[in-house]
This record gives C-alpha cells, structure tokens and sequence, in this order.
C-alpha cells in the first residue's frame, strides 16, 4: 500500500568493468524507517567486530574484500583501521582460501541484512557501453526510475552519490536537467565518501552484487551469482507487473523513459 508523501533517501553507487559495461544501484531508504534499518546494519557490523575484529570505522568496499589479497587492494589508512597491537591484521583480511571463504560469509551476512529492508527499494540500471559518457547518462535513467517510482508512491527523495564521481559535475547537470514543476527528486546529488557512510557501503555491497549477476564468468560460483536476485528479492524495484526475478534496467529489461521529467529523457 502507498504510503501518502513517503520520503527517501537514495544511496548511490556504481559497479562494473570496460569488458561487461557499467551499472548504478540506489538504495532507497524511507526516512521513517532510517534508524530502524542502519540499527540493523550496525548490528551486523557488531557481529563483524565480534568475529573477525574488524572495527565498524572500517569501510566494507566490495571489490577490495572479495579479492584474493584485500590487503594489496585497501587504502593505507583503512588499514591502519583494522591493526591489532601487537598481532597485526585480523586474520580474515590474509590471502587463503579459508580467509577467502570467511570474507565471502561475511559479504553474503550483509547482503541478507539489506534484504530484510523490505520497505527500502533497490533501483539498477545497466548499460554494455564501455565509456563515461555512457556511464554518466546511465545515471539519467536512474534518476528516471526513481522518479517513475516516487511517482507511483506520491513521495520525493534526495540522493547520496560515492563521492569519487567527477567531483559532481555530471551529476548535478543530470539532476538540474529535472523539470521543477514535476520533479520528485529534490535536490542536487549530494557526494560523500563512501569510507565516511555506513548507508553508501550497503549500496556498494547491492551494486557489487548486482554486476557480480551479469557476469557470465564461468569460474564465478552459481550461488554467488544468483545472490543480487535470491538475497534482495524483496528490496528489488521491479516493471508494474513483474513480481520477481532480477529485474536489472537495461539488462533483464528496456528502459521506459516515458513520463520521465528531464529535459534529457529519450522520448
């Protein structure tokens, strides 16, 4: 049931590679249930520390913790985050398969955190294009999704971008492109460091799972791949009419920019 005026905050971030091509995932947090679903993430963080001794302040980037040394792929002063006097590094941040395995758990414990958001939505768009300027109107059509969905719920919403991203320029040119009059995404884009914001590693952790999904990698694990649509099964937003599946814009199916209130939609 819609909620009359419901208002969001949607965390952004991108995933892909120049092979495959690039995608953006937001995670949609209704503000009367914030507290609620980043109590359960730093729950989730505590369960982390408590394990593995990885402290919260240290950010869960995806890519780097997937990978078979973290340590070579992670910021000098994350690191400097996660050292124990005298024992060093957790042992869970070591290359090795039992290391590797454990890291996977704990990527896949966050994933199910994220799916039990059953009010949040998750929104992705994809495109197979390899260059930025493709990225960048990628992010058009997210800003369109949320739109067509804030629409159908009669809510607005800001948006939350990984700092990273071209210092804003892109970004807040695709959000002053949205017609005033009809807009439900207020606001430019803000940008934060995703190693400064909880909310920005789950949607980094959504969007990883998501490009993971496309892959047709054939030494990637089946489960693995499966994960974006079997874990936020009931986060994902979905086309009127599709009750399940994936559901990736611009991959499972077309973009329908129809409606959409930018001046740089496709007509």
């Amino acid at each position: 049931m819609p909620f009359p005026s419901r208002s969001y905050v949607v965390y952004v971030d991108d995933s892909g590679s120049e092979k495959v091509g690039w995608l953006w995932s937001g995670l949609a947090l209704p503000l009367d249930l914030w507290t609620e679903y980043l109590g359960r993430w730093l729950s989730f963080r505590r369960w982390l520390y408590n394990q593995h001794a990885i402290p919260a302040s240290f950010e869960l980037h995806a890519q780097a913790w997937l990978a078979v040394e973290p340590v070579k792929q992670t910021a000098g002063d994350q690191l400097a985050l996660a050292v124990q006097a005298p024992g060093g590094l957790p042992e869970i941040l070591s290359r090795g398969k039992d290391e590797r395995r454990s890291r996977f758990e704990v990527f896949e414990k966050g994933l199910k955190t994220i799916g039990t958001f059953t009010e949040a939505r998750l929104f992705t768009t994809f495109t197979p294009s390899s260059t930025g300027e493709a990225k960048f109107a990628l992010y058009d059509d997210l800003l369109c999704f949320v739109e067509d969905f804030l629409a159908a719920e009669r809510g607005h919403a800001t948006f939350l971008v990984d700092g990273g991203h071209d210092s804003g320029g892109h970004l807040r040119a695709a959000h002053r492109a949205l017609l005033i009059k009809s807009r439900r995404v207020i606001e430019d884009a803000g940008l934060r460091r995703s190693s400064d914001s909880q909310l920005l590693q789950m949607a980094d952790v959504c969007a990883h799972a998501a490009f993971q999904s496309i892959q047709d990698k054939p030494t990637l694990d089946v489960k693995f791949r499966r994960h974006y649509e079997k874990t936020l099964d009931r986060v994902i937003a979905r086309p009127f009419g599709v009750a399940e599946g994936r559901c990736i814009r611009g991959h499972d199916y077309a973009a329908d920019q129809t409606g959409c209130p930018s001046e740089r939609a496709e007509p």
